[in-house]
């Protein structure tokens, strides 16, 4: 192969970093995609489960389970993890324990693009060990997203494990279950109010994103 004249050889070699500069300087400009464990899609609502961590190291989960049995959520200590779920209303079970498991019952309205946060936690109480405690919008300082929930890794767990150990359990589950919604059904509005999230309670992905 022939080497070109030497002026040609240099012209095109400073067209080529001319041309390198250009690239390297329009991919600089490119925003990046700011990527959010915590932003729901827009067709699904997003349910954040969190566990405080506790001094105490405790290997008790506690497992977030819908009516029919599938499993979308385990927390151990210092554990938080999301739960993709269908706009709506739902009734989750929170099951602690294995003989026999104790359930306590969480009740969803929820809208699609939107993120809520539930927090979970321990308790010194036989009947109710854990401690629901649903985290409003309106409660929250500016009705920001909590920083402390954006800032947390989400955990992975096998959930498909999770729904085979529901579905194994599940003779000493049904009538636990049944048991907790008489208990629902005789508690009081404050009560139900209290452990019912609500369509409003939520952030959309805009504002989960937001620092």
């Amino acid at each position: 192969m022939k080497c070109p004249p030497l002026r040609a050889c240099h012209a095109l070699g400073l067209l080529l970093a001319v041309l390198l500069s250009i690239a390297a300087t329009a991919e600089a400009q490119i925003p990046k995609t700011v990527e959010s464990p915590y932003a729901a899609p827009s067709d699904q609502a997003l349910l954040v489960f969190s566990r405080p961590r506790r001094r105490q190291a405790s290997e008790t989960a506690y497992r977030v389970v819908t009516q029919a049995g599938r499993c979308i959520a385990v927390l151990y200590n210092g554990w938080q993890m999301a739960a993709p779920i269908w706009p709506g209303k739902h009734m989750l079970m929170v099951i602690t324990g294995t003989a026999p498991p104790t359930i306590q019952l969480v009740k969803l309205n929820l809208s699609a693009g939107k993120t809520y946060v539930v927090n979970l936690r321990s308790r010194v109480n036989m009947k109710s060990p854990v401690e629901i405690e649903v985290v409003r919008r309106a409660a929250q300082p500016l009705e920001a997203f909590p920083a402390a929930v954006r800032e947390l890794a989400p955990a992975k767990p096998n959930l498909r494990q999770c729904t085979e150990w529901i579905s194994w359990k599940r003779s000493k589950i049904e009538p636990k279950a049944e048991q907790a919604k008489r208990k629902w059904d005789e508690a009081d509005d404050a009560h139900r109010d209290a452990h019912t999230v609500r369509r409003n309670d939520g952030w959309t992905a805009a504002e989960v994103r937001e620092p």
